[in-house]
């Protein structure tokens, strides 16, 4: 993950890159612009040199003055190249826009892509179609270049899990008034119905949870069953989970073969000592002494600002982040930062509390603690605008699993509220 210490007085510049780097003698299809060589690819216009990106999402920016056409499209492709030997370029997005329309809009446009640790990236341009364009000049912006001061010893890998090869099926259609499963889970409301399954049965029993049946329970076995429906519970995947207290998860995902790392949020005052934490996870469900040690760790980290070496993991899942950090917005924050935790292709499993009847009056997310349909919807957004996949919201909340009322203050606690699940992947490879 980018390193989230610096100041942005600290942190690298933007990067103005050469337009045509990588070909400085080819002609390019925009007259005014290039050299004046041959080149193989008879719609090149432009071709960076390949540079490094900070881990994490990054954003070409493409700037032309005097652009005048009447026809032709402009197409941008970002391609990387790992740094090892005889590693060969990959697309990994691509954006197309009609001249003309660029034109309109000022004659700049933007690509964006992730970046990875030991690769590199260039911005290619293609005119497709008859064209008639030319330009008096081209600069194209890199705004998060490789920090050459960053500490090399851990970082987000170009490298997708091996694991979870299920489909995530996004939707076409993002909400769905289809009654949810745990079976099948996507990302849905906790409801008595899903508790009363033979899956759920099954993971109650593993995990041999404390107190009656609620929304604690639904959260566990949903969890579990997102993570094995979805492929990431096998033998060696690394796993990352946030969890607000100590709970029978770790053991239970150590005794299935995975290796897991609990982190839990720091709090004003003494802090709990990472040993003494994992002690107290030991026995919250069947797993050997051997196993257990082996393949559990625990910690103690800012869930505002995640720990840059927590990166490279198959699969995460997090617990009540919105009551952790006080804030609808603040937990929308920490989701979308935590899929920066994971390797390319990864799978993240959320679970919040969840209002099923928010009051008239608006108050900001940055005030609220329970989540509300319209929070879990702009979540999925701004995760499907990185580019994420995000599984289908089913809003049915018939038969709801009520919870004890949580709230900002007196006036506003609410005795209706749940639990919600999300689950979501991070944005893979290209093939």
């Amino acid at each position: 993950m980018l390193d989230t210490s610096l100041s942005e007085s600290e942190a690298p510049e933007p990067l103005e890159l050469d337009p045509f780097g990588f070909h400085p003698e080819a002609s390019s299809r925009i007259q005014g612009l290039g050299g004046h060589g041959p080149t193989a690819d008879p719609d090149y216009a432009f071709h960076t040199a390949y540079v490094e990106a900070a881990p994490g999402r990054a954003i070409f920016t493409v700037r032309f003055e005097g652009l005048q056409a009447k026809s032709g499209t402009l197409v941008l492709r970002v391609h990387m190249v790992s740094s090892e030997p005889g590693a060969r370029a990959r697309l990994v997005n691509s954006e197309r826009i009609a001249l003309n329309r660029l034109i309109a809009i000022g004659g700049e446009f933007s690509i964006a892509f992730e970046g990875f640790r030991e690769v590199s990236f260039a911005l290619v341009g293609q005119i497709q179609g008859e064209t008639d364009a030319s330009a008096d000049g081209l600069t194209v912006t890199l705004d998060r270049p490789a920090d050459p001061n960053a500490r090399a010893d851990y970082g987000a890998e170009a490298k997708g899990t091996i694991y979870g090869k299920t489909p995530l099926r996004p939707a076409p259609f993002l909400l769905s008034t289809a009654p949810p499963t745990l079976a099948d889970p996507v990302t849905q409301v906790a409801t008595g119905k899903q508790l009363r399954e033979p899956v759920a049965g099954g993971w109650i029993a593993r995990l041999r949870p404390k107190g009656t049946s609620g929304p604690e329970h639904w959260r566990k076995a949903y969890t579990l069953q997102a993570l094995r429906r979805y492929g990431m519970l096998e033998q060696g995947a690394l796993g990352v989970g946030f969890e607000r207290s100590p709970s029978g998860m770790p053991a239970a995902l150590a005794a299935m073969g995975t290796r897991v790392v609990t982190t839990f949020p720091t709090r004003a005052g003494s802090q709990p000592k990472a040993a003494a934490l994992k002690r107290d996870l030991a026995d919250r469900a069947p797993c050997s002494k051997a196993v257990f040690d082996e393949n559990v760790s625990a910690r103690v980290g800012s869930w505002r600002r995640i720990p840059e070496d927590l990166v490279n993991f198959d699969f995460l899942w997090s617990a009540r982040a919105n009551e952790a950090l006080y804030s609808v917005a603040a937990a929308a924050k920490f989701v979308e930062d935590a899929m920066g935790c994971l390797r390319p292709g990864g799978l993240a499993v959320h679970t919040f509390s969840y209002d099923l009847t928010p009051s008239g009056r608006s108050i900001p997310s940055t005030e609220r603690i329970l989540m509300q349909q319209g929070d879990i919807e702009r979540i999925a957004l701004l995760l499907v605008s990185r580019g994420h996949e995000v599984a289908q919201f089913k809003i049915d909340a018939t038969d709801p699993i009520l919870a004890p009322g949580v709230g900002e203050d007196a006036e506003h606690r609410t005795m209706d509220h749940t639990m919600v699940g999300l689950i979501a992947r991070r944005v893979p490879l290209p093939d």
